[in-house]
């Protein structure tokens, strides 16, 4: 009998190898006659094995947290390394309002938790809620609320009684688009008991405070996206008691669609302590204190694979910058992006410190509120006397400005559909790409290909490279600035490498000024508004560092910026086409500024 290959998964494989076989015996002869019965009876075998061999693999590949494509499986298995995925997680904002009331007014006001504000973002309207009471007292017929946090979604409360008579008797949040971070749980003697008490969520079965009289629960992430709340077994944590009520309230949120919400509107009702607030009232001065930041999806397989061995290596403690890195991202979920280094690095060394730069999906920075949240959750994992600082990422931007080339007789497309083109394919491939990070790098060469590649009809491009930093204005304030680009400058002889947009300064209130360099100083200079024509205003307002791609400005006053949040855009001509950063730098290519041109050939 010859040797059979076991290891053959390919059809054709396989089926020789049942050729093989039967070569060895006397008993049939037609099988190697493709049209004959036996033949058709060996590609059933051949098949049946196949598929056989291919769904054992399947099933392996499964049991392993780096093979694993199906979530529930890949949850299944970051749960034996103590890692819980992230929910989705709604937006946050902050704001303030007033509420008037001319006459009868109560002592007090309460706005309740579930209370709506209502915003229309991106043409689409969302409902914003409280998810706690706020109480303002009433002073000359005015009752002010202050630093109000709101989330997007609608406040859900459900009420199920638990019995030992249920065996294996489940809390479930069916809802995937459940904001588990939002959920509380009260629970209460029975069912027509108005006492309860108040769990708290546990995150790590041996925290001290964790024993058998412990208001805990543990939450864990189950089929379908949906989530588990897990009750204490009376020896870690309390366990239930037969008849009592478990009241779970959350939000059920659109995730990180919201984020940037900034105008809202009061859309519920108030409450004067005795019920609805029944006497005249109306609601002025709301002021958002913080736009909606925060939303996040449910958490992706990829980032559950990429993260709950890491979570795990961490043994819920900071030393590492790993350790920041996963950690930041369990309290904060919202981050596109994040850099951990330690004071050392920094020029004069910081010691003691951990430096965090978080660049947050949707948006360029956190707010300060944030910023202090997550440096205080961070706080209880650091070891010893390291203190964890988060700084704003310093952005450069990459522009391009790319002059395409097309064969008209090739294509259809208007020059301007064929530019299109050209910027849909830098944006998708930015979305595969490792260009948009901390320590990201721009490769010249990448960028041009995909150009040339976004259409058929284009035969070339000219593409060059502008490099931009934006820097907020100190106003009314004499003001020292350093912008580091990280990347040397061009040195051209007959055209400044330096611009700026136009912003307003002290010394020449009446006039936009701008900036450019003139041989290794910076300039401030105004344009005559007849001819046009530079009118140097200060010849020597700063240095520019070619080769090491640094800009100083000395004693700069600016009492208005070029935008309406006093941004003013500084943009120079790099000296070579291929753009790297390091640390707290962020690359981000800016598709939206650049310019692309078609022009028939």
């Amino acid at each position: 009998m010859p040797y059979t290959q076991l290891a053959n998964l390919d059809f054709k494989d396989i089926k020789s190898s049942l050729k093989d076989y039967l070569r060895a015996e006397t008993d049939f002869t037609d099988y190697d006659f493709e049209g004959s019965t036996l033949s058709q009876l060996l590609d059933v075998l051949a098949y049946n094995t196949y598929y056989t061999s291919f769904n054992t693999n399947m099933v392996v590949n499964e049991l392993f947290l780096d093979s694993a494509s199906l979530r529930d499986n890949v949850v299944s298995l970051a749960k034996q390394l103590g890692y819980t995925p992230k929910s989705i997680t709604a937006s946050t904002a902050r704001l303030n309002f007033n509420v008037n009331i001319p006459n009868n007014a109560p002592d007090y006001v309460l706005l309740k938790a579930g209370t709506g504000f209502l915003t229309n973002f991106d043409d689409t309207n969302y409902q914003f809620v409280a998810t706690k009471d706020f109480k303002a007292e009433v002073a000359n017929g005015v009752a002010q609320f202050e630093d109000i946090e709101i989330i997007e979604g609608t406040l859900i409360t459900t009420r199920n009684p638990f019995s030992t008579a249920q065996k294996g008797q489940r809390f479930k949040i069916e809802n995937s688009k459940a904001d588990v971070n939002t959920l509380t749980i009260k629970v209460y003697n029975n069912s027509n008991s108005t006492d309860f008490e108040e769990w708290k969520k546990a995150d790590n079965i041996l925290d001290p405070a964790v024993n058998a009289d412990s208001l805990i629960y543990f939450v864990n992430e189950i089929e379908d996206e949906s989530y588990e709340i897990i009750f204490g077994d009376g020896v870690l944590g309390k366990s239930l008691d037969n008849g009592n009520v478990v009241e779970m309230s959350y939000v059920v949120t659109h995730g990180k669609d919201v984020n940037g919400a900034k105008t809202f509107t009061f859309g519920g009702v108030l409450d004067d302590g005795g019920g609805t607030l029944t006497v005249p009232f109306s609601i002025s001065g709301i002021t958002t204190l913080q736009k909606a930041e925060g939303g996040e999806d449910i958490e992706s397989v990829a980032k559950i694979k990429y993260l709950a061995p890491k979570f795990f290596s961490s043994q819920n403690r900071a030393v590492t910058s790993s350790d920041y890195e996963v950690i930041a991202r369990n309290v904060y979920p919202a981050i596109s992006d994040i850099i951990v280094f330690g004071g050392e690095e920094q020029v004069p060394p910081d010691y003691g410190k951990v430096f965090i730069a978080i660049k947050p999906t949707d948006a360029s920075f956190l707010s300060a509120y944030t910023k202090n949240q997550i440096v205080n959750d961070l706080k209880k994992y650091s070891i010893g006397s390291i203190r964890p600082v988060l700084v704003d990422p310093s952005i450069l931007y990459v522009e391009l400005d790319s002059k395409i080339f097309f064969d008209a007789n090739k294509t259809e497309l208007l020059p301007q559909q064929v530019a299109g083109n050209a910027a849909k394919g830098i944006t998708e491939y930015l979305k595969t790409s490792q260009t948009e990070k901390f320590n990201g790098k721009f490769r010249y060469s990448k960028f041009v290909s995909v150009i040339d590649e976004s259409d058929r009809a284009i035969k070339s491009n000219l593409t060059s490279v502008t490099l931009r930093k934006d820097f907020i204005a100190q106003l009314n304030s004499s003001s020292f600035y350093e912008i580091c680009y990280q990347n040397p400058f061009d040195r051209d002889c007959d055209n400044p490498v330096v611009s700026s947009t136009g912003f307003i300064t002290l010394e020449y209130p009446n006039y936009t000024t701008y900036l450019e360099d003139r041989s290794g100083k910076i300039v401030l200079y105004r344009l005559d508004p007849v001819s046009g024509d530079k009118i140097v205003l200060n010849d020597s307002l700063g240095d520019v560092y070619y080769s090491t791609g640094e800009i100083m400005l000395y004693d700069l006053t600016i009492i208005q910026g070029s935008f309406s949040d006093n941004r003013i855009e500084l943009r120079v001509k790099p000296a070579s086409n291929d753009i790297a950063v390091l640390r707290e730098v962020y690359l981000d290519v800016d598709v939206a500024k650049s310019k692309f041109i078609a022009t028939k050939e």
